[in-house]
């Protein structure tokens, strides 16, 4: 039988306690803990809300606006600058985040200083080698324009092309998101925030129209993915099948979230209802990216106004992932506190 000293006991113990909190130290870095506040790698809060996630080369980007200076949450032409451009930060692992500045500025003048941008979806043109950015432009409704940017880098600096024509009646669209499919083709998805013409109430039904090759205009197909009563639209492919997601009109506040599948991106689409609970978990969902580390697919989400009422910049972020069985056709997100989206 072997014999241990008691020194060599406690030595042994006490190296076991320390490895085992560094190794869930080291754990702790590696996975996403929702509920919490996040930060950046220099120990600022991120702010990059009604974001988007794209990955290029070697790195994650997430990009996204910041209301800094902005506590009450104002966001019309009357409440003047109300923002401070759009925030790029990029990662490897989805958890340590590096910001990288701004990469569309807000105009000192002209048009652009007053209102706010949202919605800043960003993909990469292989025949052009241009970043093309699509956003929402809001100065007092029915005056909310999608329009459209470009830069030769990821982060930017991106130049405003102006607004352009979707596929409603009158060619305005209001919160929108972009896909790019397999082929290289890119389609718009987005919200038709307009009257009827024969007066009523706002319609909000969210459509997708095709871009064209440089992806900088819409062919302006108007296909009909959700009928009314939503906003906040995001798409993915997952398992051969096009999801299509969208919260309810309750403004900066937590929806439940209603999903739609398709055969192609121009439908037909189907409905598939909620799939989220309590109210998506208090949050709203922003942007879909499939993992191909780990097959599957990563929504990004804001909860608004949490933990702060008085302040919208502070609000938190939450990294959920959606999952979808082939075989029954059934979607549903779910809320994970920690979990590693690249396992």
């Amino acid at each position: 039988m072997i014999k241990y000293s008691c020194k060599f006991l406690v030595t042994l113990a006490i190296g076991t306690f320390l490895l085992g909190i560094y190794g869930e130290a080291k754990l702790e870095g590696t996975i996403v803990i929702n509920g919490t506040d996040w930060f950046d790698t220099e120990g600022r809060k991120i702010s990059a809300h009604e974001g988007e996630l794209a990955r290029f080369g070697d790195y994650f980007y997430w990009y996204g606006s910041s209301y800094k200076n902005n506590p009450q949450g104002k966001f019309r032409m009357t409440a003047g600058p109300v923002w401070n451009g759009v925030q790029v930060y990029r990662s490897k692992d989805l958890v340590n985040w590096e910001y990288r500045g701004v990469c569309l500025t807000r105009p000192e003048k002209g048009f652009g200083k007053l209102g706010a941008t949202g919605r800043s979806h960003i993909i990469y043109n292989q025949k052009t080698k241009k970043y093309v950015m699509w956003y929402r432009w809001f100065i007092a409704m029915p005056a909310s324009f999608l329009m459209v940017a470009t830069a030769d880098h990821p982060e930017g600096p991106f130049a405003p092309l102006g607004a352009r024509e979707v596929g409603t009646s009158t060619g305005f669209g209001s919160d929108m998101n972009v896909f790019q499919d397999d082929d290289g083709k890119a389609y718009l998805i987005y919200c038709d925030h307009n009257k009827p013409e024969t007066g009523g109430n706002w319609r909000y039904a969210i459509r997708i129209d095709s871009l064209t090759d440089d992806y900088l205009n819409s062919n302006r197909e108007g296909v009909i993915v959700f009928e009314g009563g939503n906003e906040a639209p995001a798409m993915t492919k997952y398992k051969g099948k096009y999801i299509a997601l969208a919260s309810g009109v309750h403004g900066w506040a937590g929806s439940e979230t209603l999903c739609a599948t398709a055969d192609s991106p121009l439908g037909k689409w189907t409905p598939k209802g909620h799939i989220t609970e309590q109210r998506t978990w208090g949050s709203q969902v922003t942007d879909l990216i499939y993992i191909e580390e780990s097959d599957q697919v990563l929504a990004l989400c804001d909860q608004w106004w949490i933990p702060d009422r008085a302040d919208i910049d502070k609000s938190r972020y939450l990294f959920l992932p959606l999952r979808y069985n082939s075989k029954s056709g059934k979607a549903q997100m779910e809320y994970l506190e920690k979990w590693n989206p690249l396992n």
